[in-house]
């Protein structure tokens, strides 16, 4: 399954990079996300809370950092394991950074998401709502974070 848009932050491209490529902070805009902690300078893991539909549980994740250029493009793969059934989920995310004439930052993202096990069987359908949500969460929380002036009109997030 994949994902993909773009979201534009008034903030400098510099602030938006530091916020997206460091995990520890950024988990606390991540909703369920109850422990992480770094591995490696490049590997995390934790544990996030998550509902899919029927389903519901915590699934023990450990994402791994890379292709790094900074400030404009990363990638991250997610891999995590459901306690109750063993589902499996990977998902791999690439960004880019642009820095606009104004002064904001489009971030441009795409993930490949591949699932096994009983949570497969809820479908696209069910993912795709629940990554949708966890997106739009995400955008909200760095936005506060890191724009100066919350006034500011936004172009729509796609």
């Amino acid at each position: 399954m994949k994902f993909h848009g773009a979201i534009e932050i008034a903030a400098p491209i510099r602030a938006v990079w530091t916020a997206v490529t460091d995990p520890l902070p950024l988990a606390s805009c991540v909703p369920g996300v109850v422990d992480m902690e770094q591995v490696d300078a490049t590997t995390f893991r934790g544990t996030v809370v998550v509902s899919l539909g029927p389903m519901a549980g915590r699934f023990h994740f450990t994402s791994q950092v890379g292709d790094l250029r900074p400030p404009y493009a990363f990638a991250v793969t997610v891999q995590g394991t459901d306690s109750v059934t063993r589902s499996a989920v990977e998902v791999v995310v690439r960004s880019q950074l642009a820095e606009r004439q104004d002064g904001w930052t489009r971030l441009e993202y795409e993930a490949v998401a591949t699932m096994g096990g009983r949570i497969a069987i809820l479908g696209e359908m069910v993912f795709r709502a629940a990554a949708q949500a966890l997106i739009a969460e995400v955008t909200r929380c760095l936005r506060a974070q890191l724009e100066s002036t919350p006034s500011t009109p936004r172009p729509t997030t796609t």
